[in-house]
């Protein structure tokens, strides 16, 4: 209490009831704060989920298309492989047996040769 008399005089047992009264009043705000504290973390952390999920189904969309993608492609250049590769096989049988033809001989001797050279590089080694 005050000397100067400004303060009203209350009995100490006021006193503690009204001590006891903000202190009852600071437990309830404290728990209310805590109360919108873990409300406003699960909210972002729901938040953070749901764009998590968002943003990892955006990364799969995206990788199944680029996979689909190459995967068109890897076909087409496949195909047109086998078809090039059949071509060369063709042609290189045309050519062979055009060359038997217009030089038996010399094709006979050039089989005998490689023969020969085959036996005998077999043989050192």
């Amino acid at each position: 209490m005050r000397a100067n008399g400004t303060a009203h005089a209350l009995p100490s047992k006021d006193l503690v009831k009204e001590i006891n009264a903000l202190k009852a009043q600071l437990k309830k705000l404290s728990s209310a704060m805590e109360a919108d504290a873990t409300e406003g973390v699960s909210r972002a952390v729901g938040t953070i989920e749901s764009k998590s999920k968002q943003a990892i189904d955006e990364a799969i969309e995206t990788a199944q298309n680029f996979i689909d993608e190459y995967a068109d492609n890897a076909k087409d250049y496949a195909a047109a492989l086998g078809k090039k590769s059949e071509q060369l096989r063709d042609s290189a049988a045309s050519s062979l047996v055009e060359t038997v033809q217009a030089r038996p001989f010399g094709t006979l001797a050039a089989v005998i040769g490689i023969g020969f050279l085959a036996g005998f590089l077999c043989r050192r080694g």
